[in-house]
């Protein structure tokens, strides 16, 4: 009897100590001490001619005795002191009592509806930005809770280089085969240089299959500058056929569609493999 007393009373000593603790706890908690967050920094994971890809770096502190779980966040990015995408992303993250973690918010920006929001952004090489976060926690005894966060930065805005075709010159023609040197201009409106690396190109002339295939050859251009590519053509007359002999002969120049891609390397850190769309049309002069 003894021995079942002394331990009933151990059970209820334990509770209270509990009781006391956890009323000690919730009381710290009650006195106001908030979790705070603070971008500590931000990414580019993604760049290309389509947009940008950007991953917001957010450390969590919390002061309170007990641990609170992040529930998750709502965001408003502004450009040009207007917003632009805003929205709520869940979150599940736990932070431990006295603790610091850190989550991640990834977003993409589409350059395309950039520049029809943004007229001014249209010659410009980098976009300052303003993000505002709150952060949904709960919280023991004090519920749900809102912390608020801002950060300001720049992210960068790459143009697609402008590419025609600058001449068409015939080195050799023969009733059985032609030999033409076609050269290409790219203009880089970038504020980096490109390297230019390879040519994957299919080419017509005045809807003839001309030749298709991939090209190697180097070719730095530099910042707001201009390169040119020289693509040598070896046609078989007989299989293109006498029109294009005759349209080769004339003085009324060839339609040509030039379709494909070129493969760059950059001098920018963050933009470094590029792949440059190709699908260019038009009429070209023969020399």
């Amino acid at each position: 009897m003894l021995r079942h007393s002394l331990n009933l009373f151990a059970v209820v000593f334990l509770m209270l100590f509990q009781g006391c603790s956890s009323l000690e706890q919730a009381g710290q908690i009650m006195k106001g001490q908030k979790p705070t967050a603070k971008v500590t920094g931000v990414k580019v994971t993604s760049l290309d001619f389509n947009g940008v890809e950007l991953a917001f770096d957010v450390n969590v502190t919390n002061p309170n005795p007990v641990g609170i779980d992040l529930a998750g966040l709502d965001y408003d990015l502004k450009l040009l002191g207007s917003s632009f995408v805003k929205g709520e992303q869940p979150m599940a993250l736990s932070v431990a009592a006295n603790g610091t973690s850190q989550v991640e918010l990834p977003m993409r920006l589409g350059f395309r509806q950039l520049m029809s929001s943004y007229q001014k952004l249209q010659h410009a090489s980098q976009a300052a930005y303003e993000i505002d976060l709150g952060l949904g926690f709960n919280i023991p005894v004090l519920g749900k809770m809102r912390v608020p966060v801002s950060y300001q930065g720049e992210f960068p805005i790459p143009k697609i280089p402008d590419i025609k075709v600058k001449s068409l010159d015939i080195q050799k023609l023969t009733l059985s085969n032609a030999k033409l040197l076609l050269q290409i201009e790219v203009e880089n409106p970038n504020n980096f240089s490109l390297l230019l690396d390879q040519l994957n190109y299919n080419l017509k002339l005045n809807g003839f299959n001309i030749g298709k295939g991939l090209l190697s050859q180097s070719v730095d251009i530099k910042q707001d500058g201009r390169g040119v590519i020289s693509l040598p053509l070896s046609v078989d007359i007989m299989q293109a056929g006498m029109g294009l002999y005759s349209a080769l002969l004339g003085n009324d120049g060839l339609k040509y569609e030039l379709s494909g891609s070129m493969d760059a390397t950059s001098s920018n850190a963050i933009f470094s493999d590029i792949t440059v769309p190709l699908n260019e049309q038009g009429v070209i002069k023969l020399k």
